[in-house]
């Protein structure tokens, strides 16, 4: 038998493209699934995303003609093929690149740059995502294996004992913290003015506190007094204390009796202090990964809802800070 010789796929329309994404439909791809189908046996001819997802909606609606529809007007000759690859090498070699740098460049209107670049090529201009460290595939690893042993051991948070653990952490909460625009939004009448607001800046006065909870809802805070920073020797002979003393109010109530600790990796919170205090009280702690502020409740969770709620509140020391937070 002869072998097979595999036929160059230059001739394939996008008709015989619209055809593949059909069977595939039937077939009950996914839209990914599909787009990946194809790139992976036409990697360069393969339609985009959007395009495989745009069709897709067209066969969920009942739509199975493969022919597009007719078109008023005089028909483009600045979405070619060779302008779609110029205008994505541009893109590739700057991914910051400009509107009037892509006009410059490529000698196109900016009308045909944006159906190129949000048509064509599928692309969206996104500002980037501020994050706290930037992590090692070492340290991304044990973020993970992390949560796998979490889920694993609670059960995906069905067990009873979740309501064992006590999560806490510190924060500077400050004198005055302007609302956000969000929080600013008024009703207005159509036609009507948008509202205006002089711009503020937080204040300088703040005072750190310690917050903790846990699943049946907040357990204690303390404040530090006079701007000092927490240290080993305050953590364990202030800050736990009053934690588990409030606790200790609280069991007859939820009939909780063991303590499981998850606090993050402070300098406060892991010396030899710390953990033969929390070994005398037979505290347990959960483990924390490194430079994993978002997997503590109180970061990501507690500490913003509480904030917002003083947003736009001022404050004149920090007793009265305390007396309102409390």
């Amino acid at each position: 038998m002869a072998c097979m010789i595999p036929q160059p796929v230059s001739y394939l329309t996008k008709r015989d493209f619209r055809a593949m994404i059909l069977i595939l439909f039937k077939l009950e791809k996914s839209r990914l699934e599909i787009h990946e189908t194809l790139q992976k046996h036409f990697p360069n001819i393969a339609p985009c995303l959007r395009t495989v997802e745009r069709w897709y909606s067209e066969f969920i609606h009942g739509n199975f003609i493969l022919e597009d529809g007719p078109r008023t007007g005089r028909p483009s000759i600045t979405h070619t093929v060779e302008n779609v690859e110029l205008m994505l090498d541009e893109v590739t070699k700057d991914p910051h690149v400009t509107y009037a740098q892509l006009e410059h460049e490529t000698k196109l209107s900016s009308g045909s740059i944006n159906v190129i670049l949000h048509k064509e090529l599928g692309l969206r201009k996104l500002c980037a995502r501020w994050i706290p460290h930037s992590l090692s595939s070492d340290q991304i690893k044990c973020r993970v294996d992390f949560c796998k042993i979490m889920l694993k051991r609670f059960v995906n948070g069905t067990s009873r004992a979740v309501s064992e653990i006590l999560t806490g952490d510190e924060t500077w909460i400050y004198h005055y913290n302007p609302e956000t625009k969000r929080q600013s939004k008024e009703w207005v009448e159509e036609g009507g003015l948008p509202p205006t607001k002089v711009r503020r800046i937080r204040s300088v006065g703040k005072q750190m506190w310690a917050i903790f909870f846990r699943r049946s809802g907040f357990v204690e805070g303390i404040a530090l007094e006079d701007r000092k920073t927490v240290t080993a020797d305050w953590y364990t002979t202030i800050c736990l204390p009053k934690v588990f003393s409030a606790i200790e109010k609280q069991r007859e109530k939820s009939g909780v009796r063991g303590i499981l600790l998850h606090h993050d990796n402070a300098s406060s919170h892991t010396p030899l202090r710390t953990r033969e205090f929390l070994e005398n009280y037979r505290i347990g702690t959960l483990p924390h990964p490194p430079y994993s502020p978002d997997l503590a409740p109180c970061d990501f969770w507690l500490f913003p809802k509480l904030k917002d709620q003083l947003r736009g509140r001022r404050f004149f020391s920090n007793e009265e800070l305390t007396g309102h937070f409390s």
